[in-house]
């Protein structure tokens, strides 16, 4: 494990910009109160699923003068993560899709170690590096993380497992996932059985941990129909997200007693990212000619985790690659087509009238029916026998499957994937109300103290 002294010098200090500040990158796309009132409370899940639903806002602004962080606050942001990687290693392995947050992960804690073993007093005995494998799942050619974790791994030296599968052995891990996550909702098994299949390679494999990118997104504003909201909706919504994000990888992971490390969410950098700015998260970068073949983009181009990418933006290769769903990235993109050409849609309406009428699920499309079959052929006809998180009693049920809500205040069903189950207030106006709430409360907690 790195000390305080190693990470410190692994710190370089931030490449010289110009001291110019560039104004925040014009939303012109005005959303609807009706969005605002959905989009709270979003589960994680889905969350790819509205982003690659909703177009990136144009780039096409005519020059725009490049935005730079306070290079006091990138160096706070590297210093806590260095940190954070630090104490998450050494460990067994990494699921390296070759994205940013992965890229970072893996890159920025090789620069650590290298830079330690510089002045390692025994070059005869090196300690343990802080990565051994790495694991890549894709499903099919077209998947465009393989470009990305291959340049990462040949970098950083990890063994890199690619595991490429098909379509029937992706729903080889739906009975694993369904019975662990418990939940027929599309959106998050089509991530999950990505995420569950690394796991599984990486227990085959003898590894007894594994890190992830967890967090990177949620923290730091990475989804793409983030970049619309203002200052005061962007703050509010991601507040709550701190609150309510979760992770499928913790319960797989869990359930195939394998240890699962998550840099991201060290509680210092949550609250560093608490305190970011819309401009610290959501920025244009530019990109220039000769990062093309790397990056794949070209020009003016806007970026959510910007000051995250900036911190480590000189070792992480893919420190500026466009953000991508891991249904895309992975290849599982194709699972809703291919199932779709399995069922005529005769036959898929009689099935959705039949499990309305006798299970009062309604079945949006072949995709979510297949899901379904599984879910019922785990857990079985006995609602009694079902866990305890999938009760039907009627108090607070979802309208797509009649199962009891999480909570609340949820707005998006983690059973059936049915969005929205209820609807809420914007997220504005929710945290004004707290906060009013916070003042009564402190105002009537003043007067009886005083009487």
């Amino acid at each position: 494990m790195a000390g305080l002294a190693d990470i410190s010098r692994a710190i370089s200090t931030p490449p010289p910009h110009g001291s110019e500040r560039a104004y925040s990158f014009p939303s012109n796309v005005q959303f609807s109160f009706f969005f605002f009132v959905l989009i709270l409370h979003i589960h994680p899940s889905i969350l790819p699923l509205i982003e690659s639903s909703m177009s990136s806002p144009s780039q096409d602004q005519g020059h725009v003068q490049p935005y730079h962080s306070d290079p006091a606050r990138i160096q706070e942001l590297r210093g806590l993560l260095l940190k954070s990687i630090a104490k998450s290693t050494p460990c067994d392995a990494i699921l390296l899709s070759g994205g940013v947050d992965t890229s970072i992960l893996a890159e920025a804690a090789f620069a650590v170690y290298s830079n330690r073993n510089k002045d390692q007093e025994d070059p005869q005995n090196p300690e343990k590096p802080p990565l051994t494998g790495a694991i890549t799942v894709l499903c099919t050619d077209q998947a465009t993380d393989e470009f990305y974790a291959h340049e990462i791994s040949k970098k950083t030296g990890l063994v890199q497992e690619v595991v490429k599968i098909s379509l029937d052995s992706v729903m080889e891990e739906l009975d694993f996932c369904i019975k662990t996550l418990e939940t027929f909702d599309p959106m998050e098994l089509r991530n999950s059985i990505v995420i569950a299949r690394g796991l599984s390679v990486a227990k085959s494999l003898g590894y007894k941990s594994v890190m992830t990118g967890d967090g990177a997104d949620e923290l730091f504003a990475g989804y793409s129909f983030l970049h619309n909201m203002s200052a005061e909706r962007l703050q509010a919504y991601s507040d709550k997200l701190t609150i309510t994000m979760r992770f499928s990888g913790v319960i797989l992971a869990k359930a195939l007693g394998l240890e699962l490390r998550q840099p991201y969410l060290d509680p210092e950098l949550i609250e560093f990212s608490k305190q970011c700015t819309r401009d610290e998260k959501i920025n244009t970068h530019e990109h220039t000619k000769e990062r093309e073949w790397q990056d794949r983009l070209s020009g003016p181009q806007l970026h959510g985790k910007f000051i995250l990418r900036e911190a480590f933006e000189e070792e992480a290769f893919s420190a500026w690659r466009k953000k991508e769903p891991i249904e895309v990235g992975s290849g599982t993109t194709v699972l809703p087509k291919l199932l779709q050409e399995s069922m005529t849609p005769e036959d898929l309406k009689a099935e959705q009238d039949r499990i309305l009428k006798e299970d009062g699920v309604e079945i949006r499309d072949v995709e979510h029916l297949e899901y379904f079959k599984v879910f019922k052929r785990v857990f079985g006809d006995d609602l009694n026998a079902y866990p305890e998180k999938l009760t039907k009693d009627g108090r607070d049920p979802c309208p797509g499957c009649g199962f009891n809500l999480r909570s609340l205040d949820a707005t998006f069903c983690v059973i059936c994937g049915k969005w929205p189950a209820r609807i809420l207030p914007p997220p504005e106006e929710i945290a004004k109300a707290e906060a009013e709430a916070e003042k009564t409360k402190a105002a009537e907690k003043e007067a009886t103290t005083k009487q």
